[in-house]
């Protein structure tokens, strides 16, 4: 829960952030409407949204701040007015279509939160054709880096602090993604719009930008940076540009490139981003100048893969893991007679070494009672 409290209070406190969505749902969102609001946290654009005079309001979410929305609505007498849904959204059926879907998942990319994926699936089930959808595109740009923070970060794992037999994860590190809050002195380019993605229920799997930058200075070329220009509605637009006097302060995304390299004023340096929209998989080319070889970075070269995650790409066969033998195990002693006490007990007395301590054992049998996969 705490990390629930700590993420939501850091969203309340970005400057124009609520005043823009207060403005965005005023104007876009009609009177009397109903509203679906995807990973709505602790309820906050929800009760903006019957503060304008909606309807009623679905609040999904499948973290602990569905609890503190749940709570809150009802201390605040709305809850006659605001359903709290746990669960992920992709999964949640309210039972109706409405006339409007917002969703606050815009990451430091913009893109890079999942968003398209939940807009797109609650487009095509919950939202009445013609809704409204809040935000309903996103724009993206980005800019040179030449930042001796950002070196530092994507070389973290090769400094002389480190073991030298972790080295080698400066590779995973050069393929990652960061968060950075960027001084505008750390941009060694101006910004160029790098493409549009359109928030709706046609929205494609995968998609793919090309843009040309022009250095500006003399220096080393460290990466990209990134940031997003959400539309909310009319001539509502909110940003997390390190360039912008109303951003809302939101950190921007930094892309290093696998070698820094030297740039000169006026050097032009071809760049693409290929992104997924489930917002888990990005790519970022980068071609310096001078005719050397193009850096090619992806986050699917910094991803962990398990025994199975590899047969399932490759079509192998796959085995159930000993926790989710253990999960099966469980689940079989549900035949709709058994208390959640009599399952324990039959599980205690069976197979109490199910987990490496009975304490485990018994904890881990009321998680997959309680439908947490976590465990």
């Amino acid at each position: 829960m705490t990390d629930a409290l700590s993420e939501h209070i850091h969203y309340l406190s970005m400057p124009h952030r609520s005043d823009l969505y207060r403005s965005a749902i005023k104007s876009a969102v009609p009177a009397n409407a109903s509203v679906v609001d995807l990973g709505c946290g602790v309820g906050v654009l929800g009760i903006f949204c019957l503060e304008a005079g909606a309807r009623h309001v679905w609040g999904i979410d499948c973290s602990d701040s569905i609890y503190l929305a749940k709570e809150t609505v009802t201390k605040a007498g709305l809850g006659d007015r605001y359903t709290c849904v746990g669960g992920s959204t992709f999964q949640a059926d309210i039972g109706e279509n409405v006339d409007a879907l917002i969703c606050d998942h815009v990451g430091y990319f913009g893109i890079d939160y999942g968003i398209i994926d939940m807009v797109r699936d609650a487009a095509r089930r919950m939202l009445k054709p013609g809704g409204v959808i809040i935000p309903d595109r996103i724009e993206l740009t980005v800019a040179g880096v030449s930042s001796d923070t950002c070196r530092d970060k994507a070389s973290a794992w090769s400094k002389e602090i480190v073991p030298e037999h972790f080295h080698w994860i400066d590779d995973q590190a050069r393929n990652s993604k960061y968060s950075h809050d960027f001084e505008p002195g750390e941009l060694c380019s101006e910004p160029a719009a790098l493409g549009v993605v359109t928030l709706d229920a046609e929205s494609p799997e995968y998609f793919s930008f090309a843009a040309e930058i022009t250095v500006k200075g003399d220096g080393i070329f460290d990466g990209l940076a990134g940031w997003f220009n959400a539309h909310l509605g009319a001539d509502i637009w909110m940003t997390n540009s390190p360039l912008d006097p109303v951003s809302i302060k939101r950190s921007q995304a930094f892309f290093p490139v696998a070698e820094p390299f030297e740039v000169k004023s006026g050097d032009r340096i071809a760049i693409s981003v290929r992104a997924r929209s489930d917002g888990n998989f990005l790519a970022w080319s980068v071609k310096p100048p001078g005719g050397a070889s193009v850096q090619k970075q992806s986050t699917w070269a910094s991803t962990i893969l398990a025994k199975n995650d590899l047969n399932a790409a490759s079509g192998g066969p796959l085995e159930l893991s000993s926790k989710a033998k253990a999960r099966l195990f469980v689940l079989s002693l549900v035949d709709g007679d058994r208390t959640a006490g009599d399952i324990e007990a039959i599980v205690m007395r069976d197979q109490p070494d199910l987990m490496p301590s009975e304490h485990a054992t018994l904890d881990f049998v009321r998680a997959v009672l309680n439908g947490n996969t976590d465990r």
